[in-house]
């Protein structure tokens, strides 16, 4: 075999995480053509697709938000809307086939930081307490949303395991 050729490594099904290269056989290696720059651009794309999915973020905030709004509009206490994140976040988790725990995670704390700051907005106002009010809630929001997202994966694993 000649010293110019390189060899494509090309994906398994086994493994989700190595290195792609996509080198045609004809061109030299140390002269990158728009083929090569488009697929790598290709493989950050879909690697960054793999890590946070727009779509799926999206689906997640609005469960999220939709949970928070139910649970507060029946059960009036101070952060009740945490229980609707987690139970929109335990859902998503359910349904979803792929892990999505950064989109929950930061779906969660997007949600409940916004209601902290809707629901206080006087007091945050006026007390100045604004950025740390809205850093804690979503904190709490964030973990609240990332822990129903591992319940929800856990019965879903439970529920399509063969015994």
């Amino acid at each position: 075999m000649s010293g110019d050729q390189t060899r494509t490594r090309e994906r398994t099904a086994e493994s989700d995480v190595g290195t792609e290269f996509e080198v045609e056989l004809g061109e030299e290696a140390s002269d990158p053509g728009p083929t090569e720059e488009a697929g790598l651009r290709q493989r950050v794309g879909g690697r960054a697709k793999r890590l946070f999915s727009p779509r799926a973020f999206v689906a997640a905030l609005l469960l999220s938000v939709g949970g928070l709004v139910a649970v507060d509009a029946v059960v009036p206490l101070p952060g009740a809307g945490l229980l609707g994140v987690f139970a929109a976040a335990f859902l998503f988790g359910l349904v979803s086939e792929r892990r999505r725990y950064l989109e929950t995670t930061v779906a969660g704390g997007l949600a409940f930081g916004a209601s902290a700051l809707v629901g206080y907005v006087v007091i945050a106002a006026l007390g100045g307490i604004g950025a740390p009010l809205a850093a804690v809630a979503g904190g709490v929001g964030a973990l609240v949303g990332a822990v129903g997202n591992y319940f929800g994966r856990d019965l879903r694993d439970g529920l399509t395991r063969e015994i």
